[in-house]
């Protein structure tokens, strides 16, 4: 089974750390005030900014796999469940930017031109009910 995976950018090293002292700032401040409802929030953040994710396209349908911690969980979306594609060629020059529509909801996905050709051929062959279009620009 043919997998296309997307280009995720890095995290900066400045976000990992402001995100680090902020969740120790939550963490310590939930202790004194004698406030734990915050506590959660600070153990969270700490697993998040170490945390890795993976946009994964395959027959099965678009994927955002999360590793926290060596554990893994799966966000997918079958093809029967995706109702729209938009194709963005600019904002990522020279990658092509997907945008998967569900609903209200949307994914975006970043890949190189060759590979969102592919997956458009792809999405296409597994469901032929989705719209696919160019985002539109206002001039």
């Amino acid at each position: 089974m043919m997998k296309y995976y997307g280009i995720m950018p890095e995290r900066k090293l400045w976000v990992k750390v402001a995100v680090i002292i902020f969740a120790i700032y939550t963490i310590y401040s939930s202790i004194i005030n004698h406030n734990l409802f915050y506590l959660p929030f600070g153990v969270i953040m700490i697993f998040a900014t170490f945390s890795n994710r993976k946009h994964i396209i395959s027959q099965e349908g678009v994927d955002i796999l999360y590793t926290i911690c060596g554990a893994q969980f799966h966000n997918r979306w079958s093809w029967n469940e995706i109702e729209n594609i938009h194709t963005d060629s600019i904002t990522s020059k020279p990658n092509v930017e997907l945008h998967f529509g569900k609903g209200m909801i949307g994914r975006r996905f970043i890949l190189s031109k060759e590979n969102s050709e592919k997956v458009l051929t792809l999405a296409k062959k597994m469901n032929s009910k989705i719209y696919i279009s160019e985002v539109k620009r206002k001039k």
